[in-house]
């Protein structure tokens, strides 16, 4: 959910290209259409902050192919010299910080909605810390003795954001339970430039347990 770009904006001001930071952006619009429409010089101002450290994909989050190609830039960015881990064969540097602000198309009904964000909230982890968070008998102990701790893009310590809905304890444990697994400390924001009456809340991951 990268478009209008001001979560890749901002990482960009707080990473150091120098030291190998780089920066991966993915909406289902193209980030420079969608900015030339808004005229503003966004996608311009993150490729200086970044000095070309900086790589969009367009394409749907919840498809095998959309997934690859993230990964495909990720080993590009591994030719840096970062530190890697290998899935099918071939070596991609590890992410240090995953952030979703993804959202579906709306429906108009606020629980429908939520739901869907939710869902693509736990494609996002799932794809950051591997699906096998979502098992209640999971632990990083188990994980490791399965040979399973490598399968998401996240380096051990990592953080990862989320946004979603806040639509009710039952439908949100699933998300919540899972974070809790895998990260040594879990927090709820409402951000201050959020509305009052919105319903938008963020599911902050801090420190990955692997």
């Amino acid at each position: 959910g990268a478009a209008p770009g001001g979560w890749s904006l901002y990482v960009s001001t707080k990473l150091d290209a120098s030291k190998n930071g780089a920066l991966v952006a993915v909406d289902l619009l193209s980030l420079d259409e969608y900015l030339q429409m808004q005229s503003t010089d966004v996608s311009s101002r993150i490729m200086e902050n970044m000095s070309g450290n900086f790589d969009f994909v367009q394409g749907d989050f919840t498809q095998r192919e959309v997934r690859e190609e993230i990964l495909d830039v990720l080993r590009r960015f591994g030719g840096n010299g970062a530190e890697g881990d290998i899935r099918e064969g071939l070596v991609y540097p590890r992410a240090d910080l995953v952030i979703s602000d993804m959202a579906p198309n709306f429906t108009g009904d606020s629980i429908t909605d939520a739901l869907r964000t939710l869902h693509l909230c736990e494609q996002a982890i799932g794809f950051s810390v591997g699906y096998e968070c979502f098992d209640q008998s999971y632990s990083k102990q188990k994980s490791r003795q399965d040979g399973k701790n490598d399968s998401g893009v996240l380096a051990p310590g990592g953080a990862f954001l989320c946004k979603y809905f806040s639509c009710g304890r039952e439908n949100e444990s699933d998300l919540m339970d899972a974070a809790k697994r895998v990260f040594k400390t879990v927090d709820v924001i409402k951000p201050k430039a959020s509305r009052k009456e919105s319903s938008e809340m963020y599911l902050l991951g801090l420190d990955y347990l692997q």
